[in-house]
This record gives structure tokens, sequence and C-alpha cells, in this order.
């Protein structure tokens, strides 16, 4: 007589930001996935809301996403809505007095070749600067992967500092990329992310470098998930403990292989706002590092060392301006400012009248009043295009206080893995782009984290062999990059 089929794994996704969609989509093949947003729609601190005085869609923030992101772009093609993200070769910078200077790769010349025609004519920067910018990204080139993992304690300011990038250079070229890439200051950053920034993009693969905006409201990217049972308007009260003779036939068998496993309680399930309990073979907490710690009760924590330094990760804002103006502003997609107060400009209209401002590390913009800081934008705005003649009409302001953690150097230690170390709690497992991911605060990193942790949940629960993998590699590096390979991308 046949032994019986086992019963799938019951998963429960908590979140649904980019993280939590990932690990639903990879997952819902192999196991019976819920997943639960308290939110009306999907998409986290990347979707969007109704305004209440227009009933317009509004993003919560512009979200741009490179060539590089090649996990992104594997969930997109999983939604269906690759075809939604509209490219741009051409990275628009302005000057504060609305002076254009382009940077733009050519096909098909192979990085870093490709983008050395534009870098010979950038005009935004003297022939002095180019050079120096040019043996900054030689040194980034040369140190590959190896290098930078070995900068994760010093600063990006001081390797800056270092290698003769004057301040001049950093204010024109560098903070407009990395401000907005990685939420902080270009000068506090590990130089770990800040050079991964420019290795991924622009001289490992002329892949890399294009821009992607999406070409619709980002809540429509994510209403073809492929998951099966979630759960919208829905919040979590709490995550239900048990002791070991809770776990899963398939996990208890792993655990009686495995002498070191100790008898740490186990999430049996997750309950609602409403009083419902989800029984759950496996957890994923899907949310930011906040959440997290509400949610695990101390006594249980202290068990899992995920869970010891998660407070010691900064929280950093990131600001949105919906700017709506009396007749058309900007023709180009977007503009890098190289001068405060905005740092990105985005076109949100055909016409060029609305337009969504950006700026990132935007600590002191909540202090501000909106008022004022609707005005600083209009002015910044009529200089920038000053033959428009426009003003403003109406501004709609989003401060997202808890955008991004900070990747300041030595912020790797506080990141947690997906998975339970030994002695953790061994069905939990963490989503977010707050951990381990080899990636800063990105979507790209989110995505990444869904996908660990999908992974991590069919190795450490199911008893199959090869565990399935879901994350994709990096873009190959092209020929002129290899020959100066020291660990960069493959």
């Amino acid at each position: 007589m046949s032994e019986p089929r086992q019963a799938r794994l019951r998963v429960v996704v908590a979140g649904g930001g980019l993280a939590g969609m990932a690990a639903a989509a990879a997952l819902d093949s192999h196991c019976d996935v819920t997943l639960v947003e308290s939110r009306r729609a999907l998409g986290g601190r990347a979707s969007s809301f109704e305004d209440p005085e227009s009933g317009e869609l509004l993003d919560n923030c512009q979200h741009v996403l490179l060539g590089c992101c090649t996990n992104l772009l594997d969930l997109y093609r999983r939604l269906g809505v690759a075809g939604r993200i509209t490219w741009h070769r051409t990275i628009h910078f302005r000057r504060a007095d609305g002076r254009r200077h382009n940077l733009f790769g050519v096909r098909p010349v192979p990085a870093p070749l490709n983008m050395a025609p534009a870098f010979a004519g950038f005009g935004l920067l003297t022939v002095k600067e180019r050079f120096a910018l040019s043996r900054a990204m030689l040194a980034m080139l040369r140190m590959g992967r190896a290098g930078r993992q070995a900068l994760a304690d010093v600063s990006f300011g001081d390797w800056l500092k270092e290698h003769g990038q004057t301040a001049e250079l950093v204010r024109k070229f560098y903070d407009p990329v990395l401000i907005s890439a990685l939420n902080e200051s270009s000068l506090a950053a590990s130089a770990k992310y800040a050079i991964q920034v420019f290795q991924d993009a622009l001289l490992a693969h002329s892949a890399g470098y294009p821009m992607g905006l999406p070409n619709c409201p980002l809540e429509e990217l994510y209403r073809n998930l492929p998951c099966r049972n979630v759960r919208l308007n829905t919040r979590v009260a709490e995550m239900v403990f048990g002791g070991a003779d809770a776990m899963p036939r398939s996990m208890a068998l792993r655990t009686a292989q495995d002498h070191a496993a100790p008898a740490q309680p186990r999430v049996v399930g997750v309950k609602l706002a409403n009083g419902e309990m989800l029984a759950a073979d496996a957890v994923i907490l899907a949310t930011n590092h906040h959440a997290v710690q509400r949610w695990i009760p101390a006594e249980i924590a202290a068990g899992d060392g995920r869970f010891a330094q998660l407070a010691k990760l900064e929280a950093v804002p990131i600001l949105g301006a919906h700017l709506t103006f009396d007749r058309p502003v900007m023709s180009d997609s977007h503009a890098a400012l190289v001068d405060p107060p905005l740092q990105w400009l985005f076109r949100k209209d055909r016409e060029g009248r609305i337009l969504h401002g950006v700026i990132s590390a935007a600590r002191d913009w909540p202090a501000i009043p909106k008022a004022d800081a609707l005005a600083r934008f209009e002015r910044q705005i009529q200089t920038l295009f000053p033959r428009s003649g426009a003003k403003l009409v109406r501004g709609v302001i989003v401060i997202e206080k808890r955008a991004t953690f900070s990747p300041l150097p030595g912020s790797d230690v506080y990141r947690p893995t997906q998975g339970p170390p030994v002695g953790g709690i061994g069905n939990l497992f963490l989503a977010g782009d707050y951990t381990k991911t080899g990636w800063p605060a990105t979507m790209e990193g989110a995505v990444r984290s869904g996908y660990l942790a999908a992974e991590a949940v069919l190795a450490g629960l199911l008893l199959q062999t090869p565990t399935p993998t879901f994350l994709r590699p990096d873009l190959p590096l092209q020929w002129p990059a290899r020959l100066l390979d020291g660990g960069c991308p493959k």
C-alpha cells in the first residue's frame, strides 16, 4: 500500500510589499500560501494611494529601477507587467540655472567603454574633474566585488578623499546618483554600497545603467500576483507560538536528524485583528523591522540572534512632492538635479504640467511646514525652467518617515538573515530590504529578500532535494571589465 501524499506546507506571509509579494509568488506553486496585507492594495512603500481631494491615484513616491535589478525584473515578469516599464538610455542632469547635461551609453559597445563618449563630453564637469572621476571609476572596477566587501566599515567620504575626488565633484556627480540610490549622504554611506551602485550600473555590463520608470500607477503593477490567497485590508494582531510538538512532520524529521537543534518555540499561526486564526507551518514576516520587533515577544526574541540588533538600524525618511502647474513645464521624462532642494524631478503627464519631485535622506523635511516646502519647490522649478512662466496650482507632499534603513559603515552586522540561526525560531522567516541581501535598501534588495526567504522556507521545512532556487544572478561581466577583473559581479 502506497504512503499517503504529504500535505502541502501552509505558509503565511505577513506584509504585501515587494518582499512579501516576491516570497508569495515564489512559493505559491510549492506551498499553500496566504498573503496578509493591512492596506487596501499591494505594494507597501512602493504603492499608490487615492488623493482624498482630487480622487487621483498617486504613487507614494517615484520609484526607479535600473537594468542591473535582475530580481525585480524577474518579479515583474512573474506579474506579467514587464511591458509597463519605460526604459531611458539617457540620464539628464540639470544645473540650478536649467542647463542640461546628458549621460548615455553607446550601442552596442560593452561596458564600461559604452559610457566613454558621454563622459568625455560631459560638460557638467570640468576636464580636471572628468579625469579624476575616470581614475575613481577605474579603481572601483579593479577592486571588484571582493574589494568593495572589504570596505563595508569605511565611509564613502573617506574613500573619495583618498582617491582625490573634490567636494565640487561630489556635489555635481556623486550626490545626484548616490543620495537617491542609498537614501543617505554620499559622504556618510558605506563605501561598499556606494561602490556597488557604480560597479553594477556602469562598470560591469552595458545593460546595467538604463533607467526604468513605470508608465502606470505603481498599484497597477501588482494586480495579478500569482498567489491564490491574498487578503487585503487585513491586519495581523499577533504571532501565536507553541512548543516543538507543533512543528510540521517534515520539520520534525529534520529536527530529529539535527542533534544541535534546541527546543525553541515555534510559530503555530497568525492571529488577525478580527480574531481569526490562520494556522501555519511557517510564517514569513515581510514588514519593516519596526513591526517585526513589536510582533515577537521579548522572551522568545531573546533566543533568536536575528532580533538582537535590529533597533540599531537607523530609519531615514524620503519626501515625494506631487506638483501640478498651470501650464507645461518640463518636456524630458526626468531630471537629476545638481542643486537642492529637490534632487530628482519626473514628468507625470504628457503635457509636462504634473511633476513629481523627490528628496532622499530627507531628515530635516518633516519639520518644515507644507506651504513653505511647496514655495521652495515652486521657486526651484521656475528657476530650472524660466521660459515656462508656470505657477504652482496644487501640491501634495508625502513623507515616508521610515522609508529605508541607513547603509552606514558597519550597518551590515545589524542586518538579519532570512532564515533562522541555530537555536532560533525554526519556522519563522524574515523578508525585507533590511535583511542580509547584499544590496542596500532598494526595490531590488526587497525582492531579493523575498526570494531568499522563500528558498530558506523550502530548504528548512521540506525534505526536497535539490531545493528550488529563485534568486536571479547579476548581469555577467563584459569583456572590457573582465580584462581588469578583480572579482566584479559575474
